[in-house]
């Protein structure tokens, strides 16, 4: 009665309001009752084939699904349906984040829906131009009930999607109705590095991450790190169909000085690609130059002159070399082209050398001023010591030659091209696990590229999966983690380039990618409540979740790069299978009490790790990868 009573008082202001209130055997009354917000319930159940009544309205006292996917014309409105004390309809409300932004072909949408009804809702129903296309059933009776639907698009064109909802009695909600228009993919991806960000100094061989997030509407498929225009490796995701945010972090090693301009680009799933900002990386060379010198002789007449024979070695190019005898400066050689000259040879002297003993050293500079000197060495000068003997050529009269006698050129005998070996060193493979390949390469002269082909399964034609260049070595081990899209077999072979232009192409090596094993028929939920670490450009986090079924809590601390460390609580979060949410509020901590951290991060349980995206409680943003403290 209560109820009855309530529904009747907000239906008659209601007609008050709008001045006219026109009765209709069907209408359903105006609701007022306040939607508070609840947790998200994934649900995606497939329709069923349960008998129905006609119009597509289960019958009284029924919590069977419709066996039509059609949606009716007119949906059952406030008809009672054999219950006299439940003859209020529910109401539905349907949103989505913009539903103004056309939506691209396979973009998974979140579609909100949120239902109240004065008992309890039963099940909610999702159409997709008048098709079923998805509904979930009520586990708890509740009188107001929150889902999000995961709708994906596989139609091009404008689609009407309408929300439906049934109370406990059979009793069905009017429509909520939203329409969005499908286009194809032409919207590139987005790709932000993270890591460095600015000009950044850098050291001649040693290795730094590269890190970056790109996004899409749909999906990316491959990162690329593109360093002075030159392509240097990528990373495609575990998923063959791509993901969305997705992270990486990319070592590089600089193998050259000079300022070298760095760049993420990013491929979605349509092969539409966009770069992220160029930063500029200096790279520099701090080791000093390497140098020898010697004379020919210890033992000096009265007037010789001291011939010292050097050789200076520089990264970055030899400058100069400078002789020194008895500490005072006797001789130097420029370099025509330091920045190109990284070996010196040179022949300083020193004349009218005094009797005695002298010491002598050399001097080297490289480009950046770094300077080494030999060790001191020692010189006697002595009157009446025998001369150094140097030969004088006589002129002499000579026969003038014949022309000699045309000869064939002798033939060039190349050694003999290099040697390939091409190895898989972790069979069998199981999805999702990477096949982990090894190429051995050995050449007797230098090699210069190093390619692997890669026929995956279901294709005709074999791809270009790796390209190294391995100039300056005559030997070269590779180990390559290839991520095989499906299962099937595989063909795969590599082909190597030494500085002869000789090419040798490897055995072919065949093997099969296994399916995933079949998921545990009870899969338990992933045990979050552990401690996990992360670094960042900006600070360093340690979070201790504790998990209660889907939902996380627990404490987090963050200390950030000039010392200062915050302590949080995370406030919410869910979890699932493929990703986690939380919050953080710093309010309880004095030094940060406005200060909020929100988290979007994609797991991966083998190995387990958190991939996250950050924002701050004023707008930036950030990225993670938070992995579990080893018990």
């Amino acid at each position: 009665m209560r109820s009855k009573l309530f529904y009747g008082l907000l239906l008659t202001g209601y007609c008050i309001l709008i001045s006219a209130c026109v009765p209709s055997p069907t209408a359903t009354p105006p609701r007022q009752t306040p939607f508070p917000t609840l947790p998200i319930v994934d649900g995606t159940i497939t329709p069923q084939g349960d008998a129905t009544d006609a119009a597509g309205t289960p019958a009284a006292n029924s919590t069977q699904v419709p066996t039509s996917s059609q949606l009716p014309t007119t949906l059952p409105g406030a008809t009672p349906s054999g219950v006299l004390d439940d003859t209020f309809p529910p109401i539905v409300q349907m949103t989505v984040q913009d539903p103004e932004l056309p939506v691209s072909l396979e973009q998974q949408v979140a579609l909100n829906v949120l239902a109240a009804d004065d008992r309890s809702i039963a099940r909610l129903e999702l159409y997709d131009n008048n098709v079923l296309a998805a509904q979930t059933v009520v586990v708890v009776p509740s009188s107001v009930y929150s889902n999000q639907f995961s709708w994906k698009p596989n139609v091009l064109g404008r689609h009407t999607l309408r929300a439906v909802a049934y109370d406990a009695h059979g009793n069905a909600s009017n429509i909520a109705q939203l329409d969005l228009n499908v286009i194809n993919n032409n919207r590139a991806p987005e790709v932000l590095m993270t890591f460095p960000s600015g000009n950044k100094d850098a050291e001649i061989g040693a290795p730094m991450l590269i890190q970056g997030v790109a996004t899409d509407d749909v999906a990316v498929t491959r990162i690329e790190l593109v360093v002075d225009n030159q392509l240097i490796t990528f990373v495609v995701p575990e998923r063959a169909g791509g993901v969305t945010p997705f992270a990486v972090a990319i070592p590089w090693t600089p193998t050259t000085t000079g300022s070298h301009g760095i760049v993420l680009r990013a491929y979605d799933n349509q092969n539409e690609s966009d770069d992220s900002l160029r930063f500029s990386i200096r790279v520099f060379d701090n080791q000093p130059p390497v140098v020898t010198a010697s004379s020919e002789y210890t033992l000096l007449a009265l007037g010789e002159v001291l011939v010292v024979n050097t050789l200076a070695l520089a990264n970055n190019g030899v400058a100069r070399v400078e002789l020194y005898v008895d500490e005072r400066f006797a001789d130097a050689v420029n370099s025509r082209a330091p920045s190109l000259q990284t070996a010196l040879y040179a022949a300083l002297t020193a004349p009218d050398l005094t009797n005695g003993t002298h010491t002598f050293f050399v001097r080297a500079y490289d480009v950046v001023g770094h300077t080494t000197d030999t060790p001191r060495a020692t010189i006697v000068v002595r009157d009446g010591a025998p001369r150094v003997f140097r030969e004088t050529r006589v002129a002499q009269n000579t026969r003038t030659p014949l022309p000699p006698t045309p000869t064939a050129t002798p033939q060039i005998n190349l050694p003999g091209p290099p040697t390939l070996e091409l190895q898989l060193t972790n069979a069998p493979v199981i999805l999702p696990n990477a096949a982990k390949i090894q190429i051995t390469a050995r050449g007797q002269s230098e090699l210069d590229m190093l390619e692997l082909w890669v026929r995956a399964p279901g294709e005709t034609l074999a791809r270009l999966a790796l390209e190294e260049n391995v100039q300056g070595a005559t030997e070269k081990i590779l180990t390559y983690d290839w991520s095989p899209p499906r299962a099937g077999a595989v063909e795969m072979y590599a082909r190597v380039t030494d500085n002869l232009n000789q090419t040798r192409l490897s055995l072919p090596l065949r093997f099969s990618v296994q399916p995933p094993p079949p998921p545990s028929p009870f899969p338990a939920v992933f045990d979050f409540a552990q401690t996990w670490y992360a670094e960042s450009p900006a600070a360093r986090y340690k979070a201790a979740f504790a998990q209660i079924g889907r939902a996380l809590r627990g404490a987090f601390l963050e200390q950030r790069t000039d010392g200062k460390i915050l302590n949080g609580k995370i406030v919410s979060g869910a979890v699932n299978d493929k990703s986690v949410l939380f919050a953080v509020d710093f309010s309880t901590d004095a030094n940060a009490s406005t200060h909020t951290l929100e988290f979007d991060c994609s797991f991966n349980a083998r190995p387990p790790v958190l991939t996250c995206n950050y924002t701050n409680e004023i707008g930036e943003r950030g990225s993670a990868v938070f992995q579990p403290v080893e018990q």
